[in-house]
């Protein structure tokens, strides 16, 4: 498994079609010491989704940092 730390740039629904785009970003190296460690080892990049369960996308706060689990199947 490898776990990276990144933020919520953006949360914007799409109120016709009720699907949510949400991207983060790795985060950066200023806010605290693990930030720190994380930006080291992934300094850029981002992830974006497209959601359209509302209680799933109501979980993305902008400027909220969320741990991102990769695992191979």
């Amino acid at each position: 498994m490898i776990r990276a730390k990144f933020t919520c740039q953006q949360n914007i629904l799409n109120h016709e079609t009720q699907t949510a785009t949400v991207v983060l970003t790795p985060v950066t190296n200023s806010a605290t010491e693990e930030n720190l460690t994380f930006w080291k080892f992934t300094p850029s990049g981002h992830i974006e989704l497209q959601i359209c369960n509302p209680a799933a996308f109501a979980q993305f706060a902008v400027g909220a940092d969320y741990y991102v689990d990769f695992t191979a199947v």
